[in-house]
Parts: C-alpha cells; structure tokens; sequence
C-alpha cells in the first residue's frame, strides 16, 4: 500500500515566503510609480502653471500702467491672482514633499541629524564627492530615514550617519540601539531601496549597521 506524501514544512514555508516577497516588491513599485507621480505634477504646478500665472500678474501690471482710469479693478485682479500663485506653490510643495528633493541629499542628512539631535547623540559626515540624479537623492533619503527612526525606536542613544564615496556612493548609518527584529523591520525599505537601483545590507554585531550604495555611472564618451 503507497504510503500518503506528506508536504514538507521547510518548502511549504519558502513558497509563502517568496509570495510574500512578491507582494512587497509590487507594493514597493506601485508605491515609487505613485510617488514619481506626484512630484511630476508638483513640477508642473511650479514650472508651468506657476510660470503662467506670474507672468499674466506681470501683464496685468502693465495694463495697470497704460490705463489708470481701471487701476482699481485691475489691483483687485492682482490680488487674486497673488493669492492663486500662492496656493499654487504651496501645492506644490506639498505633494513633492521629501526634503532631499527640494535641497538635496546633504542638506537633507543634515536636517535630519539636526532634528534627531534632541533624542540621541548624533554625528554626521558627508564627503561624497558626485551630484547625484534627483531621484536617486530623495530614495537615498527615505531609506535614511526609515533606518534612523526604527533605530530610535529600538532604543538608540548613539546614531552615525556618513555619505562617502564616489563609485559607488555609499551612504552608512551605524547605532547601538535593540537589534531583535531590525532585519524584519527595515524590509520595506529594503525592498523600496532595492526598486529603485540601490543595494541594502544590514550587519548586526557590536553595533547595527545598515549600508545603503549607490553605483554612479560613469559618463558616457562622444
């Protein structure tokens, strides 16, 4: 009599655990197509929309000056249209919203360290030396911060942040804090870092230390 297959555990496991890598890589590419959207039209409101409108305010100026007897009418038009450029610009702010896209990576870290400053001892060094594509700033960024503040979480009172390198650029974040369940938590940002062309490892010894790089290209020859 042929004896019943059992299912193995060990396989059974590593099937739902490669589903369940599946799912999080296409939560993380929806997640990036989504995002990239959204400071897609944030350029437009800024660059084409808010473009627009100021140079009709500065239009409407000129009529101001060539006919006074509609000047009242025209500065009332004016503020309106101000107040318009106004909420244009702050929309666009809004919906691009990662500090290392407005002012860069560096500045960015540097912000950041400021603000941890007041819940852990903090040191940061920045001597990469390449001007890194926008995009690749602000996913060097978001996965900074997401390592920082699990480490926060975990109890860190000493947290070292460091950007080096030129081929490739390699951005380092070393901490003392709890190290039981790190690798589990940082998978989403692995995995977002992973989506958009970066390497993640994440080291636990004496300290954590979670690597995040970058393989700049080299520029092509004419």
């Amino acid at each position: 009599m042929a004896k019943s297959k059992r299912p193995v555990r060990g396989t059974a496991k590593r099937a739902q655990g490669n589903l369940a890598q599946k799912d999080l890589r296409e939560i993380a590419a929806r997640y990036i197509e989504a995002r990239n959207a959204l400071v897609r039209a944030g350029r437009t409101l800024h660059d084409h929309i808010g473009s627009s409108l100021s140079a009709t305010g500065m239009q409407l100026q000129l009529l101001r000056m060539d006919h006074p007897p509609i000047q009242t009418k025209v500065d009332e038009t004016i503020r309106m249209l101000d107040e318009a450029l106004d909420r244009v610009r702050s929309l666009s702010r809004e919906i691009g919203s990662s500090p290392a896209h407005r002012g860069g990576l560096k500045q960015a870290l540097r912000r950041l360290s400021e603000d941890i400053s007041a819940r852990c001892n903090v040191s940061f060094e920045y001597s990469a030396t390449p001007t890194l594509p926008s995009e690749i700033d602000v996913a060097l960024y978001d996965a900074a911060q997401v390592v920082i503040e699990t480490a926060l979480q975990q109890g860190a009172a000493n947290v070292d942040i460091a950007v080096s390198g030129a081929r490739p650029v390699i951005l380092r974040i070393t901490d003392d804090g709890g190290k039981t369940g790190r690798a589990r938590a940082l998978s989403l940002a692995r995995v977002l870092a992973e989506e958009q062309g970066l390497t993640f490892a994440c080291s636990t010894g004496k300290s954590t230390i979670v690597s995040i790089s970058y393989a700049v290209r080299r520029p092509s020859r004419g």
